[in-house]
C-alpha cells in the first residue's frame, strides 16, 4: 500500500517469540527442545531515502534469518511481515513508500528451525525522504514589486539552511537567496526575494519588467542515486499590469444589509473594507478568482452611512484598490420612517417605469428625509429630466406624496421631434432618458447625485417569421414572432380591400391565429398587425400590398356538407335537429352550445334556437337523429369520414353515430358515460370495409336522452366523405396563385478582408399559393433595376434561407433578388417549372478584400447631460463603419475600451456623478475590424 494505511485492514503479525516452539503450526519433527536462546537483535541505522526506508543491525548468534516487521500507525500497535533477510545479511531496503508519510519498524530474529523465532528489536520510525532535490517557485507568476516564495525539497542535505540563485530577464546576473529548513530532519527549506521595477543591481532584489521569466536554481550535492553537484530549476512568469477595477456600485439596500460590485479586466479576488467611520476597518471576501465581484455585508444598522474601498488581487500578487479617490464609496442604508423600507437621508430617484413611448407620461419618484422640511405640509421639489434628442432637458416639479411622508412624484409627457423648452420632454426611438435630483447632503454631509434612466421605445415590434400554417378547405393559421410582447391582428378577406379582422389582445413574442370563415380552394388575402405595450404599431404585408394565398382542396373528396347553405343537401331532421349557427344555448346541465362554428357560420346541431321545455337542450325521454341524404358509393375506394364535433351527453343518455349501408347500420361510436367536449374535436374515421362499392350511404348522428338530466347535445361541422388514401388536405394546383414572399432580406460581405463570398438571406414564404411547398432561386447582377431572368440566376431549388455566393465577383457593388417557386410544374419556375413570386426586392452588398484604415477622429466634443451622463459627438471619418470609446483617468495613457457604435454620438452612463476627471478618444473601425488612429 506503499506505507499507506488502508481502513478496516487487520494486521495479523505478531512478536514471533510469543509462538512456541513445537506449536501446532510446526512440523512433527521441530519441537521446541531444539530451539536456540535468540538475543533481540538491535537497529543500528535507520534512515529515509526517496521512496526508501533503509535498516541496518547488530547480528544475533545462531540466527538463521530476520523478518522485518512494519506499520503505518505506530509503535504501540501490531505490525506485519514485509520482509526476511537471510543470515548472515542484517541489512533490509523497503521500497515504494510515500515520501514524508511516516512508517515504523521492527525486526526479529528467526532460527533454523522456522517454528523458533526470537524477541523483536525496539521499534524505530522513518520518514521517508527526497534526496533528488527540488525547487519550486511559490506561484505561476509575480508583480513588479512582490515577494517571491521558494522552496527546496531535499532530504539528504546535512545542515539547516541550502542556497539558492534567482534571476530574471531583466537582471540575468543572478541574486544569491539563503533558505532555511522548516524544522530539523524535514528536508524542506524555505525563503523568499522580492522582485522590483527598479534597475538591476546587487541588492537582494531581483529586477523584472512586464513579460520576464524569472529563474531560481538549486545546486543539489547528493541526488540520493549517485549524482552530485546536480542542479535543478523553476521558472516563473511576471505580470507586473495591476487588474484595472470599474463598475464600482452598491445596491440591494435594505436597512440591514447591502451588496457591493464590481468588475475587473482579469481574474483577481475579492476584499471589501467597509465602515461607518474612515477609513473602513472591516473586511469582508468573497470569490478568489472572478472577473465580476460581489460581496454582501450584513448585520448593519438602518439609516446609516457606511464608507468602502474594493481591492482585486490578481494571480501575479498585483493589488489594484477603488476607494473613489480617498474619498471611499458610501451608502446609506434605508430606514422604515412609517411608510416601509425607504432612503433616509440619501435622495434617490427612480422612474416608475423602465420603458417610454414618444407619446407617453414619464413618472418618477425621489425620496429624501431632508426634504421634509415641515411635516404639516406636502412640499415640493424640481428635479430635471433629459433625453438623448432633448439633452438639456426640462425642469419638473415634484410634489410630496402626503405630509411627513419624504416622498415626492412628478411626471412629464414625452413627445417626438426637435427639442424644445416647452414643458415637453422631445424624444426619439432608442433615446436614453433620465431623470436628475441633486442631493445637497447625501447623510455624510456631502452634496450627491442620485439619476435613473429608462429606453425610449418608440418603434413597432419586429415581425419575423410570418407563415400560414395548418390550411384546410376552410381555415388557416397564421404565425409569426415578436421581439417584444405584442398583441396579434389578422386583416383578411376575398380582395385586396380586406374588411375582416380577427384579433388576440393576449401581449405575447409567440403568435398564433386562426382564421376559419373561408371556402374550398377560395383565394384570400390577409396583412397582420402587432401592437405593443407602448401603442407602436407593425404592419406587415407584401411591398405595400396584403399577403394573396389559396385555401386548400380535399382531395378525393366523395361528399361535403359544410351547412353554410342550410339543408340544401336534404338532410332528415328529427324532433329538435337543426342547421344554422350555433347561438351558445343549453347548459342547464353541462356546457352550453358553442357560441361559433368550427368553420364558418353554420352547424348541425340538436336545439340551436332554443325549443322545447328544455331550451338549447335535447328533451326528456326522446330519441331523435339526423340523418344525411343516402349517396351512391358504387365508385368510392378507401372511404374515409371526416367530421367535427362539440358533443355535451349525460351519464345515461346515449350519443351515437351510424353508418348506413343497404340499409345495415354500422355503429361508430356510442357514449359511455358522460361526455364533455370544451371545444370542438376533428374525427377521422376509416370506413372503407362498409361504405366502398355502396350503392347507398349515410351517416346518422343520434341523441337518446332519459329523464334525469338534459345536456346541450350534439354540435357537428363539416361532414366529408373522401379517398383516405389521399391526404385529408393538400393545395389546389393549377398555378392559379402563386408563392407570397417578401423577398431578400439581407446580403452581406462574409471577410471584408478576404474573398470569402457572399451570404444572402431572407425569410420563408408566407405561403405557396396553389402549391403545397416550394423552394427559393437567387439572382445577382450589378444593376440595381435588374429583372430576375436565365441570365443571372445563380442558384434554384434551395431550401434553406440562406445561399452562401462563394463565387461572388469582388470589389464591386453587387444587387441580389430572392424569389420563391412553389411545386407546381405549370408554371416558368427555374427549379421545377413551378409557379414563382414576383418580387423586384434587390439587397446590395460589395465582396471586398480590403479595407482603406479609417482617418483620424477630429472633432471630438464631450458635454455633462442631467449631471449623470457623459456625451460624446464627433464627426464621421473616411472608411469607418463603426467606432470605439476609450477612457483613462489620465491623458497619457490606460485608456481601457467602455463601448462601440456605428452612431455619432455616444453617452457614457453614470460617469457624470464620478470624483475622477475622465479622458475620452474615439477611433474608427472598418468593416475588417482594423482601427485608425
Amino acid at each position: 500500500s506503499n506505507g499507506t494505511p488502508h481502513a478496516g485492514a487487520i494486521f495479523a503479525a505478531f512478536d514471533r517469540h510469543d509462538i512456541a516452539c513445537g506449536s501446532a503450526s510446526a512440523p512433527e519433527n521441530q519441537n521446541r527442545s531444539s530451539c536456540p536462546t535468540l538475543a533481540a537483535p538491535v537497529i543500528t541505522e535507520s534512515s529515509g531515502l526517496t521512496h526508501k526506508a533503509r535498516l541496518s543491525w547488530n547480528p544475533v548468534p545462531d540466527a538463521a534469518s530476520y523478518l522485518v516487521l512494519r506499520n503505518d500507525w505506530g509503535c504501540d500497535r501490531g505490525q506485519m511481515i514485509v520482509g526476511e533477510v537471510a543470515a548472515p545479511e542484517t541489512t533490509f531496503t523497503d521500497t515504494e513508500l510515500s515520501n514524508d508519510f511516516t512508517v515504523y519498524y521492527r525486526v526479529q530474529p528467526v532460527a533454523a528451525n522456522p517454528a523458533c523465532v526470537g524477541p523483536v528489536s525496539a521499534c524505530v520510525a522513518v520518514t521517508p525522504q527526497r534526496l533528488a532535490g527540488k525547487v519550486r517557485f511559490d506561484r505561476a507568476a509575480y508583480g513588479c514589486n512582490n515577494r517571491v516564495g521558494l522552496t527546496v525539497f531535499d532530504g539528504n542535505v546535512g545542515g539547516p539552511t541550502v542556497g539558492v540563485q534567482v534571476w530574471s530577464d531583466t537582471e540575468p546576473t543572478p541574486e544569491a537567496v539563503t533558505l532555511t529548513e522548516t524544522a530539523p530532519g524535514s528536508g524542506v527549506f524555505t525563503g523568499e526575494i522580492f522582485t522590483t521595477d527598479a534597475p538591476p543591481a546587487p541588492d537582494g532584489l531581483v529586477s523584472v519588467t512586464e513579460g520576464d521569466t524569472l529563474t531560481v536554481r538549486y545546486i543539489d550535492a547528493d541526488d540520493g542515486e549517485g549524482g552530485t553537484n546536480v542542479p535543478v530549476q523553476h521558472q516563473a512568469g511576471t505580470d507586473c499590469t495591476f487588474p484595472v477595477i470599474s463598475a464600482v456600485q452598491h445596491g440591494n439596500l435594505t436597512d440591514t444589509s447591502a451588496r457591493i460590485t464590481w468588475q475587473t479586466n482579469e481574474v483577481s479576488d475579492t476584499v471589501v473594507l467597509w465602515g461607518d467611520t474612515i477609513p473602513p476597518t472591516n473586511t469582508t471576501t468573497g470569490a478568489e478568482r472572478t472577473t465580476s465581484h460581489e460581496v454582501q455585508l450584513t448585520g448593519l444598522a438602518s439609516c446609516t452611512v457606511y464608507y468602502y474601498e474594493v481591492q482585486s488581487t490578481d494571480p501575479a500578487g498585483n493589488t489594484a484598490a477603488d476607494d473613489n479617490g480617498g474619498q471611499f464609496h458610501h451608502f446609506e442604508t434605508l430606514g422604515d420612517l412609517g411608510n416601509g423600507l425607504q432612503p433616509c437621508h440619501a435622495g434617490q430617484v427612480a422612474f416608475l417605469a423602465g420603458v417610454h413611448s414618444c407619446a407617453d407620461t414619464v413618472a418618477f419618484r425621489v425620496t429624501d428625509l431632508d426634504l421634509n422640511r415641515n411635516p404639516a405640509v406636502s412640499e415640493t421639489v424640481v428635479l430635471r429630466v433629459a433625453s438623448t434628442t432633448e439633452p438639456d432637458g426640462e425642469l419638473v416639479t415634484a410634489t410630496e406624496t402626503g405630509p411627513d411622508t419624504s416622498s415626492f412624484t412628478g411626471a412629464i409627457a414625452t413627445s417626438s421631434g426637435a427639442p424644445a423648452a416647452d414643458g415637453v420632454l422631445q424624444v426619439n426611438d432608442g433615446d436614453l432618458i433620465t431623470v436628475t435630483y441633486e442631493d445637497a447632503d447625501d447623510g455624510s454631509g456631502q452634496p450627491a447625485i442620485s439619476f435613473d434612466t429608462s429606453v425610449a421605445d418608440c418603434r413597432g415590434p419586429v415581425v419575423t417569421d410570418l407563415r400560414l400554417e395548418a390550411i384546410t378547405h376552410a381555415r388557416m393559421t397564421v404565425r409569426f414572432t415578436t421581439d417584444e410582447p405584442s398583441d396579434t391582428v389578422v386583416e383578411w378577406g376575398d380582395t385586396p380591400a380586406l374588411g375582416q379582422t380577427s384579433a388576440s389582445t393576449a401581449l405575447v413574442t409567440d403568435h398564433s391565429l386562426t382564421v376559419n370563415q373561408f371556402s374550398l380552394c377560395q383565394e384570400a388575402f390577409f396583412r397582420v398587425r402587432s401592437t405593443d405595450v407602448h401603442g407602436n404599431t407593425t404592419v406587415v404585408e407584401a411591398s405595400g400590398a396584403p399577403f394573396r394565398f389559396r385555401l386548400f382542396d380535399v382531395p378525393g373528396l366523395f361528399w361535403m356538407d359544410t351547412f353554410e347553405n342550410g339543408n340544401a343537401q336534404g338532410w332528415t331532421l328529427q324532433g329538435e335537429w337543426q342547421i344554422g349557427p350555433p347561438r351558445g344555448l343549453g347548459g342547464s346541465t353541462g356546457l352550453a352550445d358553442p357560441t361559433s362554428a368550427y368553420n364558418n357560420a353554420a352547424v348541425l346541431g340538436h336545439d340551436l334556437t332554443g325549443l322545447g321545455t328544455f331550451p338549447g337542450d335535447y328533451e326528456p325521454n326522446t330519441t331523435q337523429s339526423a340523418k344525411s341524404p343516402p349517396q351512391n358509393a358504387l365508385a368510392w375506394r378507401n372511404t374515409k369520414l371526416l367530421y367535427t364535433r362539440r358533443l355535451n351527453t349525460g351519464d345515461n343518455d346515449v350519443a351515437s353515430v351510424i353508418l348506413w349501408t343497404g340499409g345495415i347500420g354500422v355503429p361508430l361510436f356510442t357514449s359511455n358515460g358522460v361526455v364533455a367536449d370544451s371545444s370542438y374535436q376533428v374525427i377521422s374515421l376509416d370506413v372503407s370495409s362498409f361504405a366502398d362499392r355502396k350503392s347507398s350511404v349515410f351517416v346518422e348522428f343520434k341523441q337518446t336522452a332519459d329523464g334525469i338530466e338534459q345536456r346541450s347535445g350534439w354540435t357537428v361541422d363539416d361532414v366529408i366523405f373522401k379517398d383516405g388514401s389521399r391526404p385529408d388536405f393538400a393545395a389546389c394546383g393549377g398555378c392559379g396563385t402563386p408563392p407570397a414572399f417578401a423577398g431578400a432580406a439581407s446580403a452581406v460581405d462574409n471577410d471584408a478582408c478576404g474573398a470569402t463570398g457572399v451570404t444572402v438571406s431572407w425569410e420563408r414564404a408566407v405561403s405557396w399559393g396553389t402549391g403545397n411547398d416550394g423552394t427559393y432561386a437567387v439572382y445577382r447582377d450589378t444593376n440595381p433595376m435588374f429583372t430576375p431572368s436565365p441570365a443571372n440566376l445563380i442558384a434554384a431549388g434551395l431550401t434553406t434561407l440562406s445561399y452562401n455566393d462563394a463565387s461572388a465577383p469582388t470589389d464591386r457593388t453587387l444587387y441580389y433578388i430572392v424569389r420563391a417557386e412553389n411545386d407546381e410544374i405549370c408554371g416558368s419556375g427555374p427549379n421545377n417549372g413551378g409557379l414563382t413570386d414576383g418580387n423586384t426586392r434587390a439587397v446590395a452588398v460589395s465582396e471586398t478584400t480590403t479595407q482603406a484604415l479609417p482617418g483620424e477622429v477630429l472633432t471630438l466634443r464631450a458635454r455633462l447631460v442631467a449631471e449623470a451622463h457623459v456625451r460624446l459627438e464627433w464627426q464621421a471619418v473616411a472608411h469607418a463603419t463603426s467606432y470605439r470609446i476609450y477612457r483613462s483617468l489620465q491623458p497619457s495613457g490606460g485608456f481601457a475600451l467602455v463601448g462601440e457604435t456605428e452612431a455619432l454620438v455616444f453617452e457614457d452612463e453614470g460617469a457624470g456623478p464620478a470624483t475622477d476627471d475622465f479622458y475620452y478618444k474615439v477611433v474608427g473601425v472598418n468593416a475588417c475590424g482594423q482601427e485608425g488612429p
